[in-house]
């Protein structure tokens, strides 16, 4: 039997509140290729002085999307604005978003703005040669759930705002699966994805985080997010090119696997995953790609399996530790580092019958 792909309409969740958390059971009939999700938000908005919406925004209303097998063990774990960003280093494009709407500190009176963002959560992993390698084989699992934790109205603002509120009037997250039928005589590995978060108090230039590691662990990609009073910043890593090269290292012991000026990372995963247009409007050039190209401001991404060969990963087995030191700043109040980490264990490889 051939392998078809198969895209199921599972059903959408209807905003339970402010803080609050839902479970919504994916079902087990075959491998998972992805999960797609569209949140859909109308809004009103109390008029302020200063401040604007977050990146991504109104993606804050969903604080985490996590999804948990068996019970207990956690497969993926994400905040969807980071997974919308994500994607567009994963695959070279963003997914939809329609919120323009909400851009400024204006009032948005009432039933006056629905604004909508996309997303994909990937268990075929992109730019991976053999992307079936990582399917989730849901058959073999007792239980499979997504947990959904839901922000506030606020939340998809800056911490500059200054009005006193945002009301959520009505939103849906509509999710999707898409499967593969006819996946036989596989050894599918699991790819797992989740995340941690620092606090910056201060500039160092000796920031550490540390990452798992261990047997059967290995690493296909990292991706390292700063932000500053809830905006995505380059200024905790700065660059100007000349004085100011904040750099990012990742290591064990004494053997370094990147030490790279962190803007110069991102400027090489523009090129690398095809990141073609502005992110950000800083004169008119930027509008018609005559002067101005800029990079995803906020995110630095490194990868392991630049050719898609998962046989490259960065593999933690006999290591000792695994620590990122970065060379930081303190621009804001509210200073934070968040790194995205996602391994797969074990190494995937057919099986032949």
């Amino acid at each position: 039997m051939s392998m078809k792909l198969h895209r199921r309409y599972l059903g959408c969740v209807n905003w339970p509140g402010e803080n609050q958390q839902l479970t919504f059971p994916i079902p087990r009939n075959y491998p998972l290729v992805a999960l797609e999700f569209e949140l859909v938000a109308t809004l009103a908005r109390a008029a302020g002085t200063v401040g604007g919406p977050c990146d991504s925004a109104p993606a804050q209303l969903v604080r985490s999307l996590d999804l948990v097998a068996n019970g207990q063990d956690t497969i993926k774990r994400m905040p969807f604005d980071t997974l919308h960003r994500k994607n567009e280093l994963q695959f070279g494009v963003r997914p939809r978003i329609y919120s323009e709407a909400l851009s400024g500190f204006g009032i948005i009176a009432a039933n006056g703005e629905t604004a909508k963002v996309a997303a994909r959560m990937s268990f075929a992993m992109p730019r991976a040669v053999r992307q079936v390698e990582t399917l989730l084989d849901t058959a073999a699992l007792s239980s499979l759930d997504l947990l959904i934790t839901f922000g506030a109205g606020l939340d998809i603002m800056n911490d500059t705002f200054d009005g006193a509120s945002v009301t959520v009037e009505d939103a849906k997250l509509h999710i999707t699966a898409i499967e593969y039928i006819g996946v036989v005589n596989w050894n599918l590995a699991i790819w797992k994805e989740n995340w941690k978060r620092k606090e910056v108090t201060g500039v160092d230039n000796a920031f550490q985080i540390k990452l798992p590691y261990g047997s059967n662990l290995a690493y296909r990609s990292i991706l390292i997010k700063t932000h500053s009073d809830a905006d995505q910043v380059d200024t905790i890593m700065p660059y100007n090119g000349i004085a100011i090269l904040n750099k990012l290292t990742l290591k064990s012991g004494t053997e370094v696997y990147c030490y790279e000026i962190a803007q110069l990372l991102q400027v090489q995963n523009r090129l690398a995953y095809s990141i073609q247009v502005p992110e950000r409007t800083g004169s008119a050039a930027a509008l018609n790609h005559r002067l101005q190209e800029l990079v995803l401001e906020g995110y630095y991404y490194i990868d392991f399996c630049r050719d898609g060969r998962l046989t490259e990963m960065l593999d933690t087995t006999m290591l000792s530790d695994l620590e990122l030191v970065l060379e930081v700043a303190n621009p804001g109040a509210a200073d934070f580092v968040e790194v995205y980490f996602d391994h797969v264990l074990p190494l995937a490889k057919k099986v032949t019958t």
